[in-house]
């Protein structure tokens, strides 16, 4: 039972140490000769750093809020972005 709690309190790695990974894996794969097996699960390992990465990305961005007012209450209100080739702009905008 013990294993269970220890496995329970680590945490996922951040996106920051993903991306450490995923430059690590690169480094490797461009750097060495290493054998072709090897290889494979270094690659390997680098699609699960890459999906990773892209999902805590997708999950910012799904996140990330333009300030566009305050209510009535004072409250201030927030507007979901779109993130495209023109940088950040609001979703609901009729111009894409």
């Amino acid at each position: 039972m013990a294993g269970k709690k220890t496995k329970a309190a680590k945490s996922e790695p951040t996106f920051e140490e993903r991306l450490a990974a995923l430059e690590g894996v690169v480094d490797d794969l461009e750097g060495e000769e290493l054998p072709l097996e090897t290889s494979l699960e270094r690659y390997r390992q680098g699609v699960e750093h890459l999906r990773a990465c892209r999902a805590l990305l997708d999950d910012a961005e799904a996140r990330l809020a333009e300030l566009v007012g305050e209510g009535a209450d004072g409250e201030a209100l927030e507007q979901p972005l779109r993130v495209g080739d023109e940088g950040l702009e609001p979703a609901d905008d009729p111009d894409p």
